[in-house]
């Protein structure tokens, strides 16, 4: 009797074991999607959030600047002169992002606001942000570009204030005062005055005002992941709306990422992301798989279609307005700057159009140099590695009516450009890999241990054999002494 509750006791195990693996390593596809939504998504106690609100990550911003080498030519048109440009840099900055004043909404989206701060780093550098640059005066170019449509009379007036105030076309400026410090200029003070222009800033500076601010990018809305996870960090909104009135159309939509945090891509062959300086977004196109720090990973380009004008892309054709529609490979931001005749392009005008290269000199465009490219492992979103890559350009126009404009030819000029990287560190890699390898080894682990609990029954099965046998032997022996009994 002892044998058999023995046996029973170990069918029991074995039936357990065996139902519970085979059981959980059905449904852990199921659990391991719900533990990857958990953590991936942006809750107030989620692993995901922890990382997205203060960046963990080394991230880099490298800028370039152009300097002009011969301004006193251009300016004055001697020999039809093409103005040429020398780059300098990379001046390099440190950057750390953080997210405040976060307000989590009931529609499982977040609102908040994003503050960058930089901090020079001289020993990545090649250069001083005291080094001097010469390039065309962003003031006077914008003054000019917005009374290009006003009558002859206006447009001469303001020629006479230029000139008794010694405005200058071009200027020499420290690297600082163009990128975070700002000059002083009597022209943006006159503008200003009059309210004819919307420059918001004192004095002038591309990044005036901007490092260590939380509002200068303006407020997002975005969704958290946690009711579909393909929806994490798609933003919504930008400002309180899901449009802007920079551009007309689909051009005008709020869509893509903030480029910080990707849902998975199980297949994409595009991916988009808002840039929150050119109030619009950007769509990347997929390349090629990549591997970073031991991670299989889906690469995104910028190919010819990232700034076309309408011509290649249809949908894009609201980019083109009426009045001043440019050929492909630069996009008109002005509506988004101040009303300043802001261009932005891939640096060097890489993939751009001809005509932007053939009125100036320097521009070397190489696709290893100058190309955007965004590294992302498709199941969970998280980015290897980012290098995204923009160029600025002011627009000079030809102005018979004004002094400084009558002697140059309508030219998009090269200010600067920009690189901003980031790189998975070794100990991320690490935490995505295990959560990647979690699926199949949840698999492996719960039909192992099914795989178990079947090997106790097949002993189970084994010993209640041996021990049926073994009575059945003891029975046969028994009858055969009491046959020889009954002989004798």
């Amino acid at each position: 009797m002892e044998v058999w509750k023995k046996l029973a006791i170990i069918f029991s195990i074995g039936i357990v074991i065996t139902i519970f693996g085979l059981t959980v390593g059905i449904l852990w596809t199921s659990i391991y999607s719900s533990i990857l939504s958990t953590q991936l998504s942006v809750t107030p106690t989620s692993t995901n959030h922890e990382l997205w609100k203060e960046t963990p990550i080394p991230m880099f911003l490298k800028l370039y600047m152009f300097n002009l080498t011969n301004p006193e030519d251009f300016a004055s048109n001697k020999f039809k002169s093409k103005p040429k440009f020398a780059e300098m840099g990379p001046y390099v900055f440190r950057e750390v992002d953080y997210k405040v004043g976060e307000t989590w909404n009931n529609n499982n989206t977040i609102t908040y606001q994003r503050k960058r701060v930089w901090h020079f780093d001289e020993s990545m550098s090649s250069g001083s942000l005291l080094d001097k640059v010469t390039n065309i005066n962003p003031v006077t170019a914008s003054v000019a570009y917005a009374l290009r449509y006003e009558l002859p009379f206006v447009r001469t007036l303001v020629d006479r204030i230029m000139r008794s105030i010694e405005q200058k076309l071009i200027v020499t400026k420290t690297v600082n005062e163009l990128l975070f410090e700002g000059f002083n200029d009597a022209m943006l003070n006159i503008v200003r005055e009059l309210n004819m222009t919307k420059i918001p800033m004192k004095r002038f500076a591309w990044f005036y005002g901007r490092n260590d601010s939380a509002s200068y990018d303006g407020t997002f809305n975005m969704y958290t992941g946690e009711s579909n996870l393909l929806d994490l960090g798609v933003l919504t909104e930008w400002n309180y709306d899901n449009t802007v009135s920079s551009y007309p159309g689909e051009c005008g939509k709020v869509k893509g990422t903030n480029g910080d945090l990707w849902p998975p891509l199980p297949d994409n062959k595009t991916v988009t992301f808002f840039v929150t300086d050119i109030c619009t977004s950007l769509t990347a196109t997929f390349d090629n798989t990549t591997v970073y720090e031991g991670l299989t990973g889906v690469r995104y380009i910028s190919d010819k279609t990232i700034l076309d004008n309408g011509t290649m892309v249809p949908s894009r054709v609201c980019y083109c307005t009426n009045q001043e529609c440019i050929p492909s490979g630069a996009l008109n931001i002005s509506s988004c700057k101040w009303g300043t005749p802001a261009f932005i392009s891939l640096p060097h005008f890489y993939l751009a159009d001809p005509s932007y290269r053939d009125k100036i000199e320097g521009m070397e465009p190489s696709k290893e140099k100058h190309e955007l490219q965004i590294s992302i492992e498709p199941k969970t979103g998280v980015p290897l590695n980012v290098n995204a890559k923009l160029q600025l350009n002011l627009l000079v126009k030809h102005d018979k009516e004004m002094s400084m404009f009558k002697d140059v030819q309508t030219t998009f000029i090269p200010m600067l450009w920009f690189a901003q990287e980031a790189y998975l560190t070794s100990d991320y890699a690490s935490t995505v890999k295990l959560i990647i390898i979690l699926q199949s080894l949840g698999n492996i682990t719960f039909y192992g241990i099914a795989a178990i609990g079947i090997l106790i029954i097949l002993i189970g099965v084994f010993l209640y054999i041996r021990h049926t046998l073994r009575g059945e032997d003891n029975v046969v022996l028994l009858s055969g002494n009491d046959n020889e009994i009954t002989v004798n």
